[in-house]
């Protein structure tokens, strides 16, 4: 039995497509999984924790864990939240340096242990720190 699939409009359209938003190419039998990111206002400038945190609606027991990047930026360690959903955290300044002020539009992808890619994204917010 297939594990039912819940599809948001853009990112329904750009697995259909096999073309994400940012260009990023994607096989056709992707599995799209619903991405949260957090914070989800990036401050450039500011240490906001020195981590972005994925959570993503994938059983962490699925995934092979090195396949992981969000904007192209290899996460840095992968682990299990109460659910037994994969939970990801990616270097902050890495990730900052994927986006510009305003919204960016993030881009979670991997593969399961059994080889097949899945993909998430989720827009969040960019500001800039002018300090104080």
């Amino acid at each position: 039995m297939k594990a039912r699939r819940v599809w948001s409009a853009p990112v329904a359209v750009a697995a259909l497509l096999g073309i994400l938003a940012i260009g990023t190419a994607v096989a056709r039998d992707a599995r799209v999984v619903a991405l949260q990111v957090s914070p989800a206002t990036l401050q450039l400038g500011l240490d906001q924790g020195g981590r972005v945190t994925a959570h993503v609606d994938i059983q962490l027991s699925e995934v092979a864990t090195s396949t992981v990047k969000m904007n192209g930026v290899p996460a840095t360690s992968c682990f299990a939240d109460t659910l037994g959903q994969l939970v990801a955290k990616f270097p902050e300044t890495a990730i900052e340096n994927t986006v510009s002020p305003g919204t960016a539009l993030m881009t979670l992808e991997g593969a399961t242990k059994a080889g097949v890619p899945f993909v998430g994204q989720c827009t969040v917010r960019v500001t800039v720190n002018k300090g104080k």
